[in-house]
């Protein structure tokens, strides 16, 4: 594994760890739980030992004993490593939603982008853009609740800050970036479906990637592998270096594993 990835999930794993309210341990993994948020698929999974040998199905066993009598009504299970790939095929064939995400450590040089419109904002600014999006996709009341807890509280694991832009005094873009003093994560990109296609976007991943440079030696984020943002990453200078992978049931058919999960 490269050093980036490397560097880059343990960021990850210790940003969880001080999240989370319980951790239990499993033979192959930690499954690191908050129960006052059960909705959140995010704070609610197994995450699995790096390097650790077994089979989709002892994962599966793993999951179901932890979440299961704890009456959490998904399963998520998260593998960091090479390991994620080969069980693929099986979580597949049995209907988990797979999510494969490249780490794209910032290893090339950022081209100008004109920052001008972006400024610095305080969360709270961002909650009513957030219920927003939840409702539309969501629509559960307490679904969309715990999703707003939730976002609010990563403040709890790591030194949050929010970049965002704004057209006719509304919120068009916006991200965050995550810092525990020495590595920067940016997460949580997203613009308005009318304001795409302005460069919003990738103003604010680059006024992020600049306030993180100023902190930090190494600055990295997380895309989804099948999705087109992932090319705005790289013209930035983030370069895909491991894939992640996060395996999901939802407790209904028609779960959206999205919907639970930061925007």
């Amino acid at each position: 594994m490269a050093d980036g990835v490397e560097r880059a999930i343990a960021f990850q794993r210790d940003f969880t760890r001080r999240r989370a309210e319980v951790t239990v341990r499993s033979a192959h993994g930690i499954a690191y739980l908050t129960p006052t948020l059960p909705k959140v698929y995010d704070l609610n999974f197994l995450a699995v030992d790096l390097g650790a040998a077994t089979t989709a199905g002892e994962l599966v066993d793993e999951a179901e004993t932890i979440l299961g009598p704890r009456g959490f009504g998904h399963r998520k299970i998260e593998v960091d490593d090479e390991l994620g790939l080969s069980v693929t095929p099986w979580f597949r064939e049995q209907g988990w939603r797979v999510e494969e995400l490249l780490v794209m450590p910032h290893s090339q040089p950022a081209p100008s982008v004109d920052l001008a419109r972006v400024e610095e904002v305080e969360p709270e600014v961002l909650v009513a853009i957030w219920q927003a999006g939840m409702r539309r996709d969501i629509g559960d009341p307490d679904t969309v609740a715990q999703l707003v807890r939730s976002h609010l509280g990563r403040r709890d694991g790591v030194d949050v800050r929010n970049f965002a832009t704004r057209v006719d005094g509304r919120v068009a873009s916006y991200c965050e970036l995550f810092s525990d003093g020495r590595t920067g994560q940016i997460e949580s990109v997203m613009t308005e479906q009318e304001f795409r296609g302005r460069g919003l976007g990738k103003a604010v991943v680059a006024a992020a990637l600049a306030a993180s440079q100023e902190l930090h030696d190494f600055t990295f984020l997380v895309a989804d592998a099948n999705d087109w943002p992932r090319e705005m990453y790289r013209k930035l200078g983030f370069e895909p270096a491991g894939t992640i992978y996060r395996f999901l049931l939802g407790p209904r058919d028609d779960s959206a594993p999205g919907a639970v999960e930061a925007p």
